[in-house]
């Protein structure tokens, strides 16, 4: 008993670093960003706002410029772990928002909707006195980023929008001509978990992506001419191997009064977590910032 308990022991050891390894550099990210937090001393802010029946979560990290971090859908404020330290240590001020229903925010009683959405990323930076800000939004995050910039101009900096789309044909279609499941794959037990933590809404996940896959099959609706109206300098990113398609990206760079589209290769949607050294190069050169 004795030998198969170390043995289980070796296992278990060659089983983690087996993993480690295939996760590099995303494990030494994660590594690093929960050594920064254990370890900063950087000022701290953090609260909720309630609107619409929600409790929405937020954290600020440091001083300086503000740049907001806006995560995708089905995912939390936690997504951008890869980021968090090196903006942080740049001399920024750093904010992020759990989108409600995500992490540490509550569903509310209205509809999921990136109106909403816009809606209480606004009333966090009223509460925060942030008049102005750069927004880097990842995914429905760069859709948020959008809508902002087209209806609250005022607010808006710069923004960097990482595999976002302006429509749903965007999502390029599945094997079986779904578009919401090549963003979200059909449900598996074994995956149920880790699905719920990475959303940030344990066992009330099903519920959550269910309304959230709704909402992908609907929206955006953004037009050519809304597109046009949004002034605020804008970085278009997408994964080479990206769901969303490469043409609509660039037609989503194009229509904008003033971007450009950067495309990083061999990325896919999660070109923030996978593809992370290239993905911060292409926000410090865009933002003036130090890496």
């Amino acid at each position: 008993m004795k030998r198969i308990l170390q043995m289980s022991r070796v296992f278990l050891l060659v089983f983690f670093f087996s993993v480690w390894i295939w996760l590099r550099p995303m494990s030494g990210n994660f590594l690093n960003y929960l050594i920064w937090k254990a370890t900063t001393s950087t000022q701290t802010v953090s609260g909720d706002i309630e609107n619409q029946g929600a409790q929405i979560r937020y954290v600020a990290y440091g001083q300086g410029e503000p740049i907001l971090l806006l995560h995708g859908g089905l995912s939390n404020k936690l997504s951008w772990f890869s980021q968090i330290p090196w903006l942080v240590e740049s001399g920024r001020r750093v904010i992020l928002i759990d989108t409600r229903g995500h992490g540490e925010s509550t569903p509310g009683h209205s509809a999921l909707t990136y109106q909403v959405f816009a809606e209480d990323t606004l009333l966090v930076l009223d509460r925060l006195g942030i008049q102005r800000t750069n927004i880097v939004g990842w995914s429905d995050g760069g859709i948020i980023a959008l809508i902002l910039g087209l209806e609250s101009p005022q607010r808006v900096g710069k923004i960097i929008a990482i595999s976002a789309n302006f429509h749903p044909s965007g999502v390029i279609q599945a094997s079986d001509n779904s578009q919401v499941d090549a963003i979200s794959p059909p449900q598996h037990k074994l995956l149920d978990w880790l699905r719920g933590w990475w959303s940030g809404a344990g066992e009330n996940h099903p519920a959550l992506e269910a309304e959230i896959k709704a909402l992908w099959r609907v929206a955006p609706q953004l037009k050519h001419t809304d597109l046009q109206e949004i002034t605020a300098p804008t970085l278009v990113i997408a994964g080479e191997n990206d769901i969303i398609d490469l043409p609509h990206s660039g037609e989503l760079a194009q229509m904008l009064a003033r971007a450009k589209i950067e495309i990083v290769l061999g990325a896919g949607h999660a070109a923030p977590v996978t593809h992370a050294r290239q993905v911060n190069q292409l926000i410090a050169s865009f933002l003036d910032l130090n890496q």
